[in-house]
């Protein structure tokens, strides 16, 4: 089986360790931009995921490809980052990158209801404000044609980046994809996230 995961703002393989050693995991901005991701996508496979940023991406540059994969799974999608989680606090994650990055990025993971104790890599910096700024300004076109056949759309109850009014936007336009509702926070547990997997 191949599985290839896009994942999320500051995202690390170590948030999950079962899926970064079965699958092609990706990072946004650690190495691509969101222009380069259908390249990294267009060959097809069996799964593509995409978590929160990932997802984004996914569904701005590359739902053309979605039909190259037997299954497509976007983890709390959003059309506008914006829309969800305020301007405002994002320039002001982008400030504190200046000051303190370590406590900017364990912030937003604790906010993401993330367990695990991650490390910081200062190195990362100048990528993760790349990030942020893509979040104001990047908004997702969904052209009527997406392919929903093999699309499943998930949102947890208790997710506090991206908000339901964020996620019904996306079913809006998307109305054929199956949709999955789980119990928990933005950061979807790896077990939760291999069940869906093992279930397909």
């Amino acid at each position: 089986m191949s599985i290839l995961f896009v994942g999320g703002w500051a995202t690390e393989e170590t948030q999950f360790p079962r899926l970064a050693s079965i699958s092609r995991f990706l990072v946004p901005f650690n190495g691509f931009s969101s222009e380069e991701l259908p390249a990294l996508v267009g060959g097809g496979g069996n799964i593509l995921i995409g978590w929160s940023t990932g997802a984004h991406m996914l569904l701005k540059e590359c739902s053309h490809l979605f039909s190259s994969y037997d299954h497509v799974l976007l983890i709390a999608p959003f059309l506008s980052f914006i829309d969800s989680f305020p301007e405002r606090l994002v320039r002001r994650m982008i400030a504190g990158m200046d000051k303190n990055p370590a406590e900017v990025v364990q912030s937003f993971h604790k906010n993401c209801a993330e367990e695990a104790d991650l490390n910081f890599d200062p190195a990362q910096v100048p990528v993760l404000i790349e990030g942020l700024e893509y979040l104001i300004k990047s908004r997702v076109d969904v052209k009527p044609e997406i392919a929903a056949d093999n699309l499943i759309l998930i949102h947890a109850d208790d997710d506090r980046i991206v908000r339901q009014k964020a996620f019904d936007q996306v079913l809006e336009k998307i109305p054929g994809a199956e949709v999955r509702l789980i119990d928990g926070g933005h950061k979807i547990s790896e077990s939760t996230l291999l069940n869906i997997i093992e279930g397909l």
